[in-house]
């Protein structure tokens, strides 16, 4: 038994399919076939029904995969301690993120990572709050960077990363944009355009809709935020963010960020790893740089 056939197995189970298993691990997909067989002949039964079009794991394979994942997991502890002893000079760390962060929060953290260890591969997934969750329970990604809004799985563990406040999101046209703080209540009879269910940031504005009194209407979902500013510029409807997110189409007139009155919305960020995983070198420093953006960001 080979590591490299578990990682095929995993991979192929994952993604019901031994060609993409392939494609992801690089691998030839004659090569990742033969690898499953000759593993199959050695357990002396098959591990996946071959369907016209991918696979699907027998029973047997099922019994088999939760010790596969635990051999890799520890072959990579292994791997990443021999790393650390290296000083970091090569390795792999898979983070994952939200996009709504990777495209406005994280970019200076992974550039001073890439720039302090080049070395070291950096992986960055980008997916929903809980398809987050479920790969750091699941060992699938290192870390992540994610906005939580209800209480983790208990093989989660979370440390807060920053405390951002929301601004209302209107037109650049809008009869609100030219005037000062507005209360959330303000926007009551707005459509809104919000990200869609499994985001963070959906759960926490609909919330704070809800706490100013009104369940907020809304006229459009997306998956990013991006999309959201182009549906508000055209006046399709109002919106919540950090200002961040629209510094750039304020400075072009585009959009105007108007800070509510309080009690003021806010997204907190956080550090996601699962509990008592080994942390390697690398998410160590990863997580060390972000602290430190994150303390330069809040300082006056």
């Amino acid at each position: 038994m080979e590591i490299r056939q578990l990682e095929i197995l995993v991979a192929a189970a994952e993604r019901g399919s031994i060609t993409q298993a392939a494609d992801a691990l690089l691998v030839a997909q004659p090569s990742a076939s033969a690898q499953i067989r000759t593993l199959e002949v050695e357990l002396g039964h098959r591990l996946f029904d071959r369907l016209p079009r991918g696979v699907r794991v027998t029973e047997v394979g099922r019994a088999v995969l939760p010790h596969a994942r635990q051999i890799l997991r520890e072959v990579a502890e292994i791997g990443s301690a021999v790393d650390e002893l290296a000083g970091l000079r090569r390795g792999r760390l898979v983070l994952g993120a939200m996009p709504t962060i990777t495209a406005y929060l994280i970019p200076t953290a992974i550039k001073a990572f890439r720039a302090a260890f080049p070395g070291v591969e950096l992986r960055v997934v980008e997916a929903r709050t809980s398809t987050l969750l479920d790969d750091v329970a699941a060992s699938r990604l290192d870390l992540a960077v994610a906005t939580l809004t209800e209480e983790p799985d208990p093989q989660i563990e979370v440390e807060a990363l920053a405390e951002e406040e929301l601004f209302a999101i209107v037109a650049a046209g809008d009869p609100l944009a030219d005037g000062g703080e507005i209360g959330l209540a303000d926007l009551r009879e707005r459509p809104f355009v919000m990200l869609e269910h499994g985001f963070g940031l959906k759960a926490i504005v609909v919330e704070a809709c809800r706490q100013a009194g009104f369940e907020p209407r809304v006229a459009q979902e997306m998956q990013s935020l991006q999309a959201i500013k182009g549906l508000v510029e055209i006046g399709v409807g109002v919106s919540l963010a950090p200002r961040l997110v629209v510094e750039q189409e304020e400075r072009l007139g585009l959009l105007r960020a108007l800070r509510l009155r309080p009690p003021r919305p806010y997204r907190r960020v956080q550090i996601v790893t699962r509990r008592g995983a080994y942390l390697s070198r690398a998410a160590q420093a990863f997580i060390g740089i972000c602290r430190g953006d994150a303390r330069r960001r809040e300082a006056p």
